[in-house]
């Protein structure tokens, strides 16, 4: 069994990858990276914007990464995650959650490739070009369109990202996917142990891990077995429990932090109305949720629970980042 002490050594030296946070951008949050010893991050830099305003917010990242230059790193492929690691800095792979920034143009896909955004949701809870979000009226399925963006996504090494996307558009998108690109849950919860719309349902799970897909877990506290009650103990339960479903080598975590962002607050009424204005989608702007692995700079506490439940250290390294990074590989190519 693994001892506390060992629990925290296996964390300094393993990578931790963090498949979505959200939080309120700032030196604050990449101190508490560094703090936390978060290698890598997948950071939304895109949700209801269109084209400008997509460009805009990598137009801060970049000046960020600048500014921040001892503490962030922007990460293009793995082995920039890996560098980041040895220099001790954190690598923010950019990403999207939703595709509105391409809008109507497969074309602008490769622009913000070429930019570094590596990983894309293919909507954001409600209807685009390419399909339906959950909390759509109807879930139409994978367009037309849609069909053409997973394609080229799979052929520039774009990550797809489904984890706000309806059931029949994701089960579409399972199926179609490319050979040897599958898409991902990057901050899911199973819906075998809470049955709510924004979680996948077990056979959607074991199907999206049956073309070699992923799954990250989130620590959505509402969407958790025990609600806002829920601790980082029961976090482990629930990758746990994924496990079950896909094994070991599919399974990671995928926070979904919004640390610094408060509830209420303007930024969290935008993210949860349709295109940020209009119809409200969810209650989450403005009601309590509770995140139990914590601040971002107490996360080797993840690893402690882990040990606690038994976990060998192989487990640990491979969710705590490997998984990640073996699944990247296989998207980015290289």
């Amino acid at each position: 069994m693994v001892s506390e002490e060992q629990a925290l050594a296996i964390y300094k030296s393993a990578i931790h990858f963090d498949g979505l946070n959200i939080a309120n951008w700032s030196r604050e949050i990449f101190e508490a990276w560094n703090a936390g010893g978060i290698d890598g991050v997948s950071c939304t830099c895109g949700l209801w914007e269109g084209l400008r305003g997509s460009l805009a917010n990598v137009v801060q990242w970049k000046e960020w990464f600048e500014e921040h230059s001892d503490l962030i790193v922007q990460a293009h492929t793995v082995r920039d995650i890996r560098k980041a690691k040895e220099a001790g800095r954190t690598a923010v792979l950019l990403s999207w959650q939703n595709t509105a920034g391409i809008e109507d143009q497969l074309a602008y896909l490769r622009v913000f490739r070429d930019l570094g955004v590596r990983k894309m949701q293919l909507t954001y809870n409600t209807q685009n070009y390419s399909g339906a979000g959950y909390t759509e009226l109807r879930d139409s399925g994978l367009t037309g369109f849609g069909r053409q963006v997973v394609d080229e996504m799979a052929k520039l090494g774009i990550v797809c990202d489904l984890s706000h996307v309806g059931p029949q558009t994701s089960e579409d998108v399972i199926n179609y996917a490319p050979e040897g690109k599958p898409p991902c849950f990057s901050h899911i919860l199973p819906g075998g142990m809470k049955d709510h719309p924004r979680n996948k349902d077990d056979r959607l799970i074991k199907l999206i891990g049956s073309k070699g897909g992923f799954i990250g877990l989130s620590q959505f506290g509402p969407h958790m077995a025990k609600g806002n009650d829920s601790t980082i103990d029961d976090y482990v339960d629930a990758l746990d429990y994924v496990i079950g479903l896909v094994g070991e080598d599919l399974v990671g975590i995928g926070s979904d932090s919004s640390e610094g962002h408060g509830r209420p607050s303007e930024f969290m009424a935008w993210c949860n109305k349709d295109k940020g204005y209009a119809r409200q989608l969810t209650p989450w702007g403005s009601q309590k949720v509770v995140k139990p692995l914590g601040p971002l700079a107490d996360r080797a506490k993840l690893a402690v629970s882990m040990a606690k439940k038994g976990w060998s250290e192989e487990k640990m390294v491979k969710v705590l980042g490997e998984n990640w990074l073996r699944y990247l590989e296989k998207i980015f190519g290289e």
